[in-house]
């Protein structure tokens, strides 16, 4: 928020945009600014999941993931649109890159360990459409203008329902040409919650639970 500046002094602004503000935030924030002074904006879409796109949920064992990808993979017309894949972690991107290439499926790996230049330049590829498959971390699920995807895949079951509702909403962006879809694959007991909690606010249209809009710092924030 802008404060008090003389004639020959600059004004700042601070925006903060998401698709959640945790819980938390506002302490993290006043660290560095007024959180006071910010004025609040929001919509009632705020931690929801998008309504026109697909929520689909695979139970399955473990084993059975890397069949039922690479299946849906190659079953999946070209003219289909852009997917996104997500792991949980750096180690299982790169494994998966190397299945797939040994299945000759096009795609580009994008994960933290990677240089902030070479992330740049494989996420301007695929946006550009020179491969339509994208098997990242949740590094890709924030801040990237994903309008060309039309199917997300979290092969590996997010940890929050925070992640979730990001990773969800790279599909159905303005601009896309389709509504998308969510295909996730549960394969431990411990999900089973997670995805009851999802499908619940899916169809009541209601927020997913356990994330609470910004608020105001406690007074030990400082």
């Amino acid at each position: 928020p802008p404060g008090p500046a003389g004639p020959d002094e600059e004004r700042t602004q601070v925006v903060v945009v998401g698709a959640t503000f945790p819980a938390g935030l506002s302490e993290t924030l006043a660290k560095f600014t007024d959180v006071d002074r910010f004025v609040t904006l929001s919509t009632q879409s705020l931690h929801r999941l998008p309504p026109h796109v697909q929520q689909k949920f695979v139970r399955l064992k473990g084993r059975d993931k890397l069949p039922e990808l690479l299946q849906l993979l190659k079953e999946r017309p070209s003219s289909a649109g852009a997917v996104l894949i997500f792991c949980n972690s750096a180690s299982t991107v790169n494994w998966l890159g190397y299945i797939l290439d040994d299945h000759r499926i096009k795609h580009l790996r994008l994960q933290g360990q990677m240089s902030a230049a070479a992330r740049a330049g494989i996420f301007a590829s695929f946006q550009k459409g020179d491969v339509s498959v994208l098997v990242c971390t949740d590094l890709a699920s924030r801040g990237l203008d994903t309008s060309s995807v039309q199917l997300v895949v979290n092969y590996d079951f997010p940890d929050t329902l925070q992640d979730y509702l990001h990773r969800a909403g790279r599909v159905g962006r303005v601009g896309s040409k389709a509504p998308g879809a969510v295909v996730s694959f549960v394969t431990h007991r411990w999900d089973v919650d997670l995805v009851r909690k999802i499908e619940t606010a899916a169809r009541k249209r209601t927020g997913l639970p356990g994330m609470d809009s910004i608020n105001k710092p406690s007074p030990n924030a400082r």
